[in-house]
């Protein structure tokens, strides 16, 4: 037991292990075999002397505390080989901030595995964190999918928006698409859901770009002639259209 404990606004803060995650939390609805025993031994304690329990009803609630008691520990045996197999792999925590109540991702490499009491704690970059806390394990798959976002965020941001394209960019424009339309569609899938804000803006760029590209084409191909006009108007330089002079 520790002879100094930190304060803070007159409230003593937990500074054990457990506090560096959230631990497990006993609802009203969820007993455990401490309950259960408790509350046999409450009814003992106070049954009615004159119609005392039958010795064939205390051997039923023994038989179900036992039953009870060797669910739990099957349940604890589980959550440790869950958690030893999880060393050297990459997992994703959800911890709770017990003061503010938000929750925060953290991802790192598991590795080793500790048991305090009745909780799991997973060491990741150096803290522990509660076994409860897991959200996913993330596999190769998805670390590939979170860099290629990453990058593709960093790209986009370099880009003109489709307010401000032009046709110096069409290069770089292909270039992205290109590597876009090569990605797996687990990929174009996580970009969609991650980065979505970067997506829209190269897909609105390109559109506009695109755009631009089609009205060159026209111009270089001569449609911008008055005699390929049908509505009697004719492409200008700058890509927009000018009525013809009527004639007399």
């Amino acid at each position: 037991m520790a002879l100094w404990q930190k304060v803070e606004n007159g409230t003593v803060v937990d500074t054990s292990a457990s506090a560096t995650s959230s631990s497990k939390e006993k609802t009203n609805n969820n007993l455990d075999k401490e309950d259960f025993l408790n509350l046999l031994v409450a009814q003992m304690k106070y049954q009615d002397p004159l119609q005392p329990q039958s010795n064939t009803e205390y051997v039923s609630q023994l038989a179900t505390f036992t039953q009870v008691e060797a669910t739990e520990n099957m349940a604890h045996t589980a959550e440790s080989l869950e958690a030893g197999g999880l060393i050297g792999k990459t997992v994703i925590m959800r911890p709770t901030n017990s003061v503010t109540g938000e929750t925060s991702d953290v991802v790192g490499v598991v590795d080793y595995m500790m048991k305090e009491g009745s909780n799991i704690y997973l060491a990741i970059n150096g803290s522990l964190y509660n076994l409860d806390d897991l959200y996913t394990v993330a596999d190769s798959e998805y670390m590939d999918a979170v860099v290629i976002a990453d990058d593709f965020e960093s790209t986009i941001a370099q880009m003109p928006d489709a307010d401000h394209v032009s046709l110096a960019d069409e290069e770089t424009f292909k270039q992205i698409r290109k590597q876009y339309d090569s990605l797996t569609d687990y990929q174009k899938e996580f970009i969609a859901n991650n980065s979505k804000d970067s997506l829209d803006k190269f897909l609105a760029a390109e559109t506009a770009l695109n755009a631009l590209i089609a009205l060159r084409d026209l111009i270089a191909n001569g449609g911008g002639s008055s005699e390929d006009q049908t509505d009697g108007s004719e492409v200008t330089e700058e890509g927009g259209t000018e009525a013809e002079t009527p004639t007399e």
